[in-house]
């Protein structure tokens, strides 16, 4: 009763319910490395260096900017965590990677060529509990012998969040008033499209409706639906003019702010699952000349963080 009562309250915000499925962590966002925690061992390490990840599994992207007694570097590697092997360039090498889970790590297991002599790395990336802290333990094996490393990146505000919510098409035909910058009308009958969506590890629901009424700054939502968790109805109102709002679902008190950035409409929700707090973003992103509602959200938990999107055509 329990489970299903909290699933139906992350349902209405969009999303948390996956936690429960205690999913995999995601390492979305903009990561800084802390170099007085970092051990680099007998090679010297940067002065300073970001990085840049987007990380919706399988695939993850990593952008690297650092700068110290190497010099200036930048580059791009691509991964997916299936365990396919994958070819990157760092620098003039080229470096062979497979990317598997280990539980909630991540292992990365490169081989590259130096000075003609094969050089094998294995490293092992941990997500802290609060999900602010990357770790990444790496052992390097060479005929010169063995080293190990280790690098400690910060995750930074802003850009974390909006690096893991994926990117979405323009409006195709915006309308006058959109192009003018005026806010959009989400009123409407929404059905999901669940080949479209993505819910994680969260079984997706067979059918879902939203009605929506929106008549700026008032937002009420009301959803019905049906799938592996049962039957379920439910209303949520909002403003969007920033102040908070609460509501019940399913006996599970949700607090929510909503406000605009640019044309989009953000939802930040707060609730408690099993004593721990969980922080939602989810961004209403309009299309196809506002014949097409995709709600991107972000979900922060102990647990770690991940991503889920659904995508609504109107009726």
């Amino acid at each position: 009763m329990l489970r299903k009562t909290l699933v139906a309250a992350l349902t209405v915000t969009a999303f948390a319910a996956s936690l429960a499925a205690q999913s995999k962590p995601n390492f979305s966002g903009t990561w800084k490395l802390n170099v007085s925690k970092s051990d680099f061992g007998p090679i010297p390490g940067p002065d300073i260096r970001t990085d840049v990840i987007e990380h919706n599994d399988p695939v993850l992207k990593v952008n690297t900017s650092a700068e110290g007694a190497q010099g200036k570097q930048a580059f791009t590697l691509t991964y997916t965590t299936d365990g396919k092997e994958v070819m990157n360039k760092q620098g003039p090498r080229d470096v062979k990677s497979t990317v598997v889970w280990d539980g909630s790590n991540l292992v990365v297991n490169s081989k590259f060529s130096f000075n003609d002599n094969d050089v094998t790395v294995k490293n092992v990336w941990t997500l802290s509990a609060d999900g602010k802290t990357l770790t990444e333990n790496a052992h390097l094996s060479a005929q010169m012998g063995e080293a190990d490393q280790k690098m400690v990146f910060e995750k930074q505000e802003g850009g974390a969040v909006t690096a893991t919510i994926p990117p979405t098409k323009p409006a195709a035909a915006p309308s006058a008033s959109v192009a003018a910058g005026a806010k959009p009308d989400y009123s409407g009958t929404w059905k999901l499209n669940v080949s479209k969506s993505d819910f994680g590890p969260l079984p997706a629901p067979d059918v879902r409706t939203d009605i929506i009424d929106h008549k700026d700054p008032s937002l009420k939502a009301s959803t019905s639906q049906d799938g592996p968790q049962g039957k379920q109805e439910y209303t949520i109102a909002i403003t969007t003019d920033g102040k908070e709002a609460t509501n019940n679902a399913g006996g599970t008190e949700l607090k929510s702010t909503g406000g605009w950035e640019g044309n989009n409409l953000v939802v930040n929700t707060k609730l408690k699952f099993q004593d721990n707090d969980v922080a939602i973003k989810s961004v209403w992103l309009l299309s196809d000349g506002g014949k097409t509602l995709t709600q991107n959200s972000h979900i922060i938990s102990p647990l770690g963080e991940l991503d889920q999107k659904m995508v609504f055509e109107k009726q």
